[in-house]
């Protein structure tokens, strides 16, 4: 209950102050509709739209350019350092920024649909066991053939010694008990609520208490690189 309950009580304040920041930062769009130029929210785009992308834009989807007079980065999706130039027809996509200059280009993809979307996508539906999962479940393990062991011994006294069933079958029930790590879970998810609220304290906010464990094991793990 005291796991349960903290988990949900960390995330769920997260998840709360990534709502306010997401409606903070939402993305407006500059669209011609019907002959008239107008700012929309970026989520109200649909493939077609005509739009206008200005000194400081980020591309809200996937777009194919009309005009080439903008500077684009691209780094937040292909990690390339040194902006582009832009060029009629070109293929832009969504997280981009507008480095210089105006260009107007026509959506080819939202939401989704987006590259940068997929790439979202799996993320979020990419299931593979945490560091912390892992550590559990090597302890575990390790008790469990511990704990084998003991019990194994425990029914050779038993029997050498000719006890009852009735006296065995508890002694071997507490045995196999004692191999089950009950304050574990608990543990990991008060040392991660605790890391997660020193992250906060530095303006980092983790939706899920397992992202400060699998940041910290990145970090431990990444190759470091060497002095130029």
């Amino acid at each position: 209950m005291f796991n349960a309950v903290l988990g949900l009580f960390q995330e769920s304040r997260a998840q709360a102050m990534l709502a306010a920041l997401k409606s903070r930062l939402a993305l407006n769009a500059s669209v011609q509709r019907d002959g008239v130029w107008s700012v929309i929210p970026a989520a109200d785009l649909v493939t077609g739209d005509v739009v206008k992308l200005s000194l400081g834009g980020v591309m809200a989807a996937d777009m194919q350019l009309v005009s080439d007079n903008a500077l684009l980065d691209h780094s937040m999706l292909t990690d390339e350092s040194v902006p582009i130039e832009a060029a009629a027809g070109m293929q832009t996509f969504a997280g981009a920024l507008v480095r210089r200059g105006e260009a107007v280009a026509v959506v080819t993809a939202t939401g989704v649909r987006t590259r940068l979307g997929r790439t979202a996508e799996l993320v979020r539906t990419a299931h593979v066991a945490s560091s912390q999962q892992k550590a559990v479940l090597l302890v575990v393990r390790n008790l469990a053939i511990f704990s084998g062991a003991v019990i194994a011994m425990l029914l050779a006294c038993a029997l050498y010694l000719h006890m009852p069933i009735a006296e065995i079958v508890p002694l071997v029930l507490t045995a196999v008990l004692a191999s089950i790590p009950v304050a574990l879970p608990a543990t990991f998810t008060l040392s991660a609520a605790l890391g997660a609220r020193a992250l906060a304290v530095r303006g980092v906010l983790s939706t899920r208490l397992t992202a400060v464990e699998e940041v910290g094991t990145m970090a431990c793990c990444a190759p470091t690189r060497p002095a130029r």
